[in-house]
């Protein structure tokens, strides 16, 4: 019983991100059953720059910073729980431009790409119409982070 609950409070954690909002709890079920989570220890790679795949992920607890093979010390973002990372490949099918690095026992929410056709048409649909909302968001942070006024 205590696992089930557990359970129930880790699918709570996952519905309660802004990425998942708008999504039914029929919905939520399709996803759930097409993903799983993960526990990532401390300094093990999550996401490794170069690889392609299809793989969305949801930091559930924990913390991950994001860097570049080109400039390993320099950290382009720190994750916290509630963050989505990987969307871009998720929906674009392009070569993993960053590495996601576990700073503590982290855990994550996996939609992985062999499960991704499974989902129905309109979930697929609100999945990629929020990972464009994400990433305008992300771009505009950029923006105002380095001062970019085009």
């Amino acid at each position: 019983m205590e696992a089930l609950d557990a359970l129930q409070s880790l699918k709570k954690a996952v519905a309660g991100i802004d990425f998942f909002r708008d999504f039914t709890d029929a919905e939520m079920a399709h996803v759930y059953h097409n993903g799983h989570f993960e526990i990532c220890k401390a300094g093990e790679t999550i996401i490794r720059e170069g690889n392609v795949d299809r793989t969305m992920f949801v930091l559930i607890t924990g913390a991950a910073k994001v860097i570049r093979r080109f400039a390993p010390e320099k950290v382009l973002a720190l994750l916290k729980p509630g963050t989505i990372f990987g969307e871009i490949e998720f929906v674009s099918r392009q070569v993993r431009s960053t590495s996601v690095i576990a700073l503590e026992e982290s855990l994550v929410f996996q939609i992985e790409e062999k499960h991704y056709s499974d989902l129905p048409p309109e979930i697929l649909v609100k999945i990629q119409q929020q990972a464009v909302k994400l990433l305008l968001e992300r771009l505009e942070m950029i923006k105002l982070a380095t001062g970019y006024d085009g």
